[in-house]
């Protein structure tokens, strides 16, 4: 499994460092986490997790515009909708709910944030200064995020075990 994620986040930072495809793959990926976190909002019964879904919500909106002001002024197209990949995702953890959806979402939230951070940290190396100012702008944010949501994670993860823990993860 290790080596799975490995090979996901190597494949982020690849895709991180073409303008295009950076920008393409951001949006994409920026878009699931405002949706994902609309989703969390109305499905979690989880006081972290609605806090965390907030913070998704508005740091991720809050880069998307920037992002899209940026593709905009080189003339790039954004997608407009999430793409197959992506619509499944929303399936899937559409169709669960309580605990199980805390889980699912929490896990989802650190993998996906691992690949962000690696799909930034290849965009700050770009060709394309804008970009790479908006990548490296935006990476310490992701970073935080990718931490969060590992508590997070971690925290519903082992919460039937330990109900002890239930504000760690949204401490910092």
């Amino acid at each position: 499994m290790r080596d799975a994620s490995k090979a996901g986040t190597d494949a982020a930072m690849t895709k991180g460092a073409t303008p295009q495809t950076f920008v393409e793959t951001a949006a994409q990926d920026g878009m699931m986490e405002v949706d994902l976190a609309k989703l969390a909002l109305k499905k979690s019964s989880n006081s972290d997790i609605k806090q965390f879904a907030q913070k998704m919500e508005q740091d991720h909106e809050q880069a998307n515009d920037q992002l899209s002001s940026i593709a905009k002024s080189k003339g790039m197209t954004l997608p407009q909708k999430l793409d197959a990949k992506h619509e499944a995702m929303m399936k899937s953890l559409s169709a669960k709910s309580g605990k199980a959806f805390d889980q699912s979402y929490a896990e989802h939230m650190a993998k996906d944030h691992s690949k962000a951070v690696a799909l930034f940290q290849g965009a700050a190396q770009s060709s394309d200064a804008d970009l790479a100012a908006f990548a490296r702008k935006t990476l310490p944010t992701l970073q935080e995020h990718k931490q969060l949501a590992d508590n997070l994670n971690t925290s519903v993860g082992t919460r039937t075990a330990s109900a002890g823990g239930k504000d760690k993860a949204m401490s910092k």
